[in-house]
């Protein structure tokens, strides 16, 4: 039987397909899928792509309970080896920050995957991690930096979010999947904030360690860990990158909350008002994961979200919000504008990108997950728009998994 290629694939099909995986695979992580997956050859070839771009080959792994085809268990075990000799090296390289942190006098404070792994959240093996994210007081991050740079570490982009830095030597992308020999990259965050679409909302007062002493510290309570996960799940769900293991990372950590914890969170909006947009993952979540993400948070923060967030919150999936939706967004984080002058501040930022705005995209281009073919950030903002209005272009970090799923490539590296 000839292999289709993605070439050969309409948008209209490939969009099915993708939808048909996602959403089986958000059910049966969530415990809701009764029956195994009836899929085509198609959507089997495909499978991998989608738990690759939504990080999950790994939990899938330690969960499968289907037959499948051996191409697919093969992947699903390779997912699992890697994440697990990561791990290891992820291990090694935390006890060595400790070690410098504690030496030379600095806070470190591990984030998001590096948190939920030291806390058991995840079984070993389960959770992929491709990067080690750490806060830093900003008058600390270039001693900080120097202390990387000691250790092997060489800066190669910034964000408005974080510094990226990444080991000496030639830098690899993996096309599909997680590597066990890919570079373990680190990012350096001196504050922890989302923009939502645009104005950033920072939560570093809540996620500073209590406990101001030299070394390597956790969130300083599950609140605080669950504000950030919401946030940082809130903010990829803006740009429509939303990914499956951010709903389970929300559910894992929500069978853990108490009443007291989640009234905790609930303080973190202040007089400000600031948690108006965490109703929306969490709206995502429960769809998944009805049993975990029951928040107990009070009605009037429920009720702060804008109610055009609201209502798309509750009408689109995972694959809407995700990669797993094909076709580009111009506009993919409008809903999320509080007023019609904020909605037409973002528009205008999308058509013309400020100086930082073309940075992060060029950074992105050279560091992203999905960086193997960076020509669509590489070229000029006209030239995308001109495309865009010429022909509705798929997404570069949805082609690039597709494509290597259907050429049959489990693990294709390339020099960065």
């Amino acid at each position: 039987m000839t292999r289709p290629g993605a070439g050969s694939l309409s948008i209209g099909a490939l969009q099915r397909a993708l939808r048909t995986i996602t959403e089986w695979l958000a059910a049966e992580i969530g415990r809701q899928a009764g029956t195994m997956p009836d899929w085509t050859e198609l959507e089997w070839r495909l499978a991998p792509a989608v738990a690759s771009m939504h990080g999950v080959g790994a939990l899938l792994a330690m969960q499968w309970r289907w037959p499948g085809p051996s191409d697919w268990l093969e992947f699903l075990r390779r997912q699992h080896a890697a994440v697990l000799a990561r791990e290891r090296r992820i291990e090694q390289l935390t006890g060595c920050l400790e070690e410098h942190s504690r030496r030379h006098g600095f806070v470190l404070v591990l984030l998001k995957g590096a948190a939920l792994r030291e806390l058991g959240v995840y079984r070993a093996g389960e959770r992929p991690m491709a990067d080690l994210d750490l806060l830093v007081r900003p008058a600390d991050a270039e001693a900080v930096a120097r202390l990387l740079a000691s250790l092997g570490y060489r800066e190669i982009g910034a964000t408005w979010k974080h510094r990226a830095f990444e080991p000496e030597g030639p830098g690899w992308r993996t096309q599909l999947g997680e590597h066990a020999d890919s570079p373990i990259k680190i990012d350096l965050h001196v504050k922890v904030a989302e923009r939502l679409p645009l104005k950033e909302h920072d939560f570093s007062d809540v996620i500073w360690p209590r406990d101001g002493a030299p070394g390597i510290h956790g969130y300083p309570s599950l609140a605080a860990l669950m504000l950030h996960v919401l946030a940082h799940a809130a903010g990829a769900m803006v740009a429509r990158c939303a990914r499956l293991i951010q709903l389970s990372d929300i559910a894992r950590i929500a069978e853990r909350m108490t009443p007291q914890d989640w009234a905790q969170l609930a303080g973190c909006g202040g007089r400000e008002r600031r948690l108006w947009w965490i109703s929306a993952p969490l709206y995502l979540t429960s769809r998944y994961f009805p049993a975990a993400a029951r928040a107990e948070l009070p009605a009037s923060i429920l009720a702060d979200c804008p109610w055009l967030l609201r209502l798309a919150s509750r009408r689109r999936s995972l694959t809407d919000l995700s990669y797993s939706r094909v076709l580009l967004d111009p506009v993919p984080g409008i809903v999320w504008a509080r007023s019609p002058l904020e909605m037409a501040r973002y528009v205008v930022s999308r058509i013309y990108p400020s100086a930082e705005q073309r940075t992060q995209l060029a950074t992105l281009a050279r560091t992203g997950p999905w960086s193997v073919e960076p020509r669509w950030y590489a070229q000029s903002q006209l030239r995308r728009i001109l495309q865009w209005m010429a022909r509705r272009p798929a997404r570069t970090e949805t082609m690039q998994p597709v494509r290597a799923a259907l050429a049959g490539t489990r693990y294709e590296n390339r020099p960065a």
